[in-house]
């Protein structure tokens, strides 16, 4: 439910025995990150009306319980797209403190980890396909009407770089999340699959590290 960043910040609050506190301070790690958009979302909002939040949790399930059998975790939903987050454990990183830089070290972990982010999303493009509750949108009268030889298709970003990770809010409303531009990096490459006519794009940081 918290995720895994927002794990920690509770975990954190309980050790101290006090109500949970948004101040705190953030860290710095290596991340993989996964930006999952919903094509056609618009046309899909005003064919569906009431219906499009049941459409989107489906494809949530779908994107999170896909993420999670190959090391990913959920952070943020929003609205038509999904942000997805691989840690790198500790002892895969390397922090510089004179530069406050932190790098993945490579290795059999990261390179194994890199592969599992990647087949995850690939198997989302391929699953969505196969899907039985995929099939009845595939199906839908408005949506073809709307949409000729309509599906749902993701357009899907990946990339490895750093991130501050922490809570970002106040005591009436903490998200618990990651900053930086990398984070958004994810985000540009997906935007850019709609340039290339691709349903992925992987930035060469991470496939720096695959198998």
């Amino acid at each position: 439910m918290f995720g895994e960043a927002g794990a920690e910040i509770i975990a954190k609050n309980l050790e101290k025995g006090t109500d949970v506190n948004p101040m705190l301070p953030g860290v710095k790690a290596i991340f993989i990150f996964g930006f999952c958009d919903i094509r056609n979302f618009t046309d899909a909002t005003e064919v569906l009306e009431e219906g499009v939040m049941l459409f989107v949790n489906e494809i949530g399930d779908i994107v999170h319980n896909t993420v999670a059998k190959y090391s990913g975790a959920a952070n943020k939903n929003v609205g038509d797209a999904f942000l997805l987050v691989w840690k790198l454990d500790k002892q895969d990183q390397e922090y510089n403190e004179l530069t406050d830089e932190v790098k993945a070290i490579k290795n059999m972990r990261t390179s194994q980890l890199a592969d599992m982010s990647v087949i995850s999303f690939l198997l989302l493009i391929s699953g969505l396909k196969r899907n039985r509750k995929m099939l009845k949108y595939k199906n839908h009268k408005g949506l073809n009407e709307r949409m000729k030889n309509y599906e749902v298709r993701l357009g899907l970003g990946m990339h490895l770089g750093y991130a501050i990770e922490g809570p970002i809010g106040s005591y009436y409303k903490i998200d618990a999340s990651y900053l930086s531009p990398d984070v958004r990096m994810s985000e540009r490459l997906e935007g850019a699959t709609k340039a290339y006519g691709v349903p992925m794009l992987i930035s060469d940081s991470l496939y720096d590290y695959l198998s």
